[in-house]
């Protein structure tokens, strides 16, 4: 497959980095060991992102594909991990790609309630990417209020805070609105 997608990039360069469905290339019985803990080198330069390692499917076994440093194809681009996912006792794997710009990036701001007449659309389930340390806590994604409509804010993994617990973002019905509450952590 890749072979093809690089063919497809020499010979028709607009379609290098075009929308295209990602499917599963790989499905087994096996599943993959845990993640292995990586030790980054310095990075090249500030643009460079880092690409976590994963387990890939070889010659009818796992084996680890290092971690490495890697230049975004364009302004925006993020990196979408590799993955296995349980399918009903299989385990299949999608494979970690260059993604476009896909959506405005909110800031988080501080300050007065949003309340908007627009229902949320219902959450999106994430997969979520390896967890990059013991202990950390998903912090999952969210719709936003940006100006004139609702966008989704990724989850992330976040270090965890002793003592405390992550109460998620969310939305509340008042009257005729609803109104963003941000999510925090409480004791």
């Amino acid at each position: 497959m890749r072979a093809m997608i690089l063919a497809l990039t020499l010979c028709l360069p607009g379609l290098a980095f075009a929308d295209f469905a990602y499917v599963p290339g790989v499905r087994v019985s096996v599943a993959p060991p845990p993640m292995r803990v990586e030790v980054r080198p310095v990075a090249p330069s500030p643009a460079h992102m880092w690409i976590g390692g994963h387990w890939a499917w070889r010659g009818g076994r796992h084996m680890w594909m290092g971690g490495h440093w890697a230049m975004p194809p364009g302004q925006g681009y993020h990196w979408v991990d590799a993955r296995w996912v349980n399918d009903g006792g299989q385990y299949v794997f999608y494979e970690g790609h260059w993604a476009p710009p896909d959506q405005p990036v909110v800031v988080e701001e501080t300050g007065p309630e949003v309340m908007v007449e627009q229902a949320p659309p219902q959450p999106i389930v994430e997969a979520q990417p390896p967890m990059p340390s013991a202990g950390y806590v998903w912090i999952p994604g969210y719709w936003r209020w940006h100006g004139a409509n609702h966008v989704w804010v990724r989850g992330y993994w976040a270090p965890p805070r002793a003592g405390y617990r992550w109460q998620g973002h969310g939305w509340e019905r008042r009257g005729n609105g609803y109104v963003f509450v941000r999510g925090r952590w409480v004791r």
